[in-house]
């Protein structure tokens, strides 16, 4: 019986007299452990095994008294086996053994293990609206530690890569300022993948795409929200145009459809906020009940975001109106001091 210790981040053999079961070095099973990981993930303990096992088993004891065991039996030659251990945050010692038995009643050994794990904290990778000019092609990436290498993806609004590029820093900073070239298209995603000096990689996702639906707008009843028949034509010319930008976007990424409502100035701020919501619901309604199966959200700002400005209680028709827009992430929207609160249609 063979006694090994197994050190963090190596990867140790485990050698039986037994070369015709294992490889052709007499190896039966090799051990990785990944003790450092991210929040949300869990340190691992890797074993690729050489020869056909009756038995693999994994006793440890964490430094607080936590225990972990897992036994698998009939392990095949050529496969891996990982285990996860139960730690979601922190940095601690774990120690025990690791057991094989050959198949067959064979030969058997066993390994001791001490090692210490650590679960960091998440580089918190973000870019705020402001850090993010689409127009001059620049963003601001910001993290909780400092970054040695960020991946960058651009990625057009017909699916294509139109640039990739790998950025390294000779001094690790937690502000990274990242451009690229013009390109063909819209853009309409941004893929991040940050690493930090010890390894930690961390992936962001931004989708400042979306896609503003031109349309007729309705016509309600002074202080009502329901959709009157006349008014059908419309919404239904509108349904198809939301169906084309589906069929041409839907298969990039996951699409939801915002509907803002607005109003005049004519009553009081809180009626007309009141008021527009209701409005910019029944629109939502009426495109769920023509078979619109992607998420729908809605919100009514009232007169907030006037398209022609006027002063209280003028009637203005222009003003009374709706957004119709597909995006993956909320859009933006030109409201002044208004409160992104966004509902979702069940």
């Amino acid at each position: 019986m063979l006694r090994r210790t197994v050190a963090c981040l190596l990867a140790v053999p485990l050698l039986l007299a037994v070369p015709a079961r294992a490889d052709d070095s007499g190896q039966v099973i090799k051990v990785h452990l990944q003790d450092r990981v991210p929040a949300g993930r869990q340190p691992t303990l890797t074993v690729a095994v050489f020869a056909d096992l009756g038995r693999l088993a994994v006793t440890l004891q964490r430094d607080d008294g936590r225990k972990f065991a897992q036994q698998l039996v009939n392990v095949p030659r050529d496969s891996r086996r990982t285990f996860y251990l139960p730690q979601r945050s922190g940095r601690h010692r774990w120690r025990g053994s690791l057991e094989v038995e050959l198949a067959g009643g064979g030969e058997g050994g066993r390994m001791n293990l001490d090692f210490a794990c650590e679960v960091v904290s998440s580089l918190g990778l973000v870019v705020s609206r402001s850090d993010l000019d689409i127009q001059a092609r620049r963003l601001v990436l910001r993290a909780r530690r400092p970054l040695q290498r960020v991946d960058l993806s651009i990625t057009s609004d017909d699916g294509r890569q139109v640039h990739r590029a790998s950025h390294k820093f000779e001094q690790a900073t937690r502000r990274v300022v990242l451009d690229w070239p013009p390109h063909p298209g819209r853009l309409m995603k941004i893929d991040l993948e940050a690493h930090d000096s010890s390894g930690i990689s961390e992936r962001l996702q931004l989708v400042p795409w979306h896609y503003a639906i031109p349309h007729q707008e309705v016509e309600f009843d002074t202080g009502r929200w329901e959709i009157k028949p006349d008014q059908l034509p419309r919404l239904e010319h509108s349904y198809r145009l939301l169906q084309a930008g589906l069929k041409k976007y839907g298969r990039l990424l996951e699409v939801k459809l915002f509907i803002a409502g607005y109003t005049d100035t004519v009553a009081g701020a809180d009626y007309n906020r009141q008021l527009s919501e209701k409005r910019a619901r029944a629109i939502a309604e009426y495109f769920r009940r023509q078979g619109f199966a992607y998420p729908i959200y809605y919100q009514g700002f009232g007169e907030k975001g006037l398209k022609v400005p006027t002063p209280d209680e003028t009637a203005e028709p222009r003003n009374r109106r709706a957004e119709y827009v597909l995006a993956a992430e909320p859009p933006p929207l030109e409201v002044a001091g208004a409160e992104l609160r966004w509902k979702r249609l069940q």
